[in-house]
């Protein structure tokens, strides 16, 4: 194929909740299992934010949230073979994700960079026909995580202890100082003295360690393996984020003047976008692909300029029976879609993270 001039010169990377996945599997598993589960990974996930925006800890990664849900599930009785199941029993795939994936697959080289289990990725991969070796996700085997009858009960006491913590509604602005609120000291504290002095003395915590963690920083990395593998330039890249751990890689993205497109995404995603896509349905993704792999980035954001649906039915696009399908599967109104400037992005960033918060189950 390479001797007949048949290779690959684009390739596309994206994230999975919010765009493939509609339910936030994680969350979903603490709330099956524990009472007040959803609190617990709630406190949890705002311990991890606070670490690192308002603490800036450089010894803890950030986007730690999954590995730190993780012997709390186990100490409930999570399994392995009981994650795969839940995953695959729970999944719900966001509209239009099956038929983008699928559409961009079959056009060029297609990788999901995420933070999710692997149990959730293997489930998510069977319903979307995706091949989980072009999967880069959280390893973590429930099996392997030993906890004792006395370790199990500190656990669960704690869990409660933890899922007990309010929560404040305000959230972290990237253009604002970052300041505490009583209920972030309260988190803090009591989730420090279980993380930094508590573990590191209980028997599991060897078995936790071959646990990764996929934040930003190793989104990042998957991101430059990935180029060196395909030996594709990122200017001919196109990545799809939404969630705070993609800014890394999607801003390598935009600023080699690649395709960055922040899809339903918090404020982090929307600042390190170029173009942001807010909406029900995921077919606008591939529109925007299609035409960034036949004609271009510039081309891209001219059909930014024409996107409302009577410039659109008749728009020289490199797919019409793609831009057909999406423009009948939103008969009520398009998706969202804008290109991203320092003049606007305070307000897309805010009308994205608002929509996010809605969509996610």
């Amino acid at each position: 194929m390479e001797e007949m001039g048949f290779t690959q010169d684009k390739q596309f990377v994206c994230g999975s909740l919010g765009f493939i996945s509609a339910n936030n599997n994680a969350r979903r598993m603490c709330a099956r299992l524990i009472r007040n589960g959803g609190r617990l990974f709630d406190v949890i996930s705002r311990y991890d934010d606070l670490v690192a925006y308002a603490l800036n800890r450089e010894e803890v990664h950030f986007g730690s949230t999954m590995k730190m849900i993780l012997p709390f599930l186990n100490a409930f009785g999570a399994t392995d073979h009981w994650a795969y199941g839940f995953s695959k029993e729970d999944l719900e795939i966001f509209p239009g994700a099956d038929r983008a994936m699928r559409y961009v697959g079959s056009l060029l080289p297609a990788y999901i960079n995420t933070c999710s289990y692997e149990h959730h990725m293997m489930a998510v991969c069977d319903a979307i026909g995706f091949p989980i070796g072009n999967v880069s996700c959280t390893q973590a085997s429930f099996d392997a995580v030993k906890i004792n009858k006395a370790e199990a009960r500190e656990l669960k006491s704690l869990a409660g202890t933890i899922s007990g913590l309010k929560v404040p509604d305000a959230a972290f602005s990237l253009d604002k100082a970052v300041s505490l609120m009583e209920e972030d000291t309260e988190i803090i504290s009591v989730l420090d003295s279980f993380f930094l002095e508590r573990l590191p003395e209980m028997e599991m915590v060897e078995t936790l360690k071959p646990v990764g963690v996929m934040g930003q920083n190793e989104k990042a990395y998957v991101l430059l393996e990935v180029r060196r593998r395909t030996d594709i330039e990122f200017s001919d890249t196109v990545y799809v984020g939404g969630d705070s751990s993609d800014g890394q890689a999607m801003d390598l993205i935009r600023d080699n003047s690649g395709l960055s497109i922040s899809f339903n995404g918090d404020e982090r995603a929307v600042n390190s976008c170029n173009i942001a896509v807010t909406g029900n349905d995921a077919t606008a993704v591939a529109v925007l692909t299609s035409e960034f792999y036949n004609e271009g980035i510039e081309a891209v954001f001219d059909l930014v300029d024409n996107w409302e649906r009577a410039k659109l039915k008749v728009y020289p696009c490199a797919d019409t029976y793609l831009r057909d399908a999406m423009l009948k599967a939103s008969p009520r109104g398009l998706p969202s879609v804008r290109k991203v400037d320092r003049k606007n992005v305070k307000d897309v960033a805010k009308e994205s993270a608002a929509f996010r918060k809605k969509i996610l189950k």
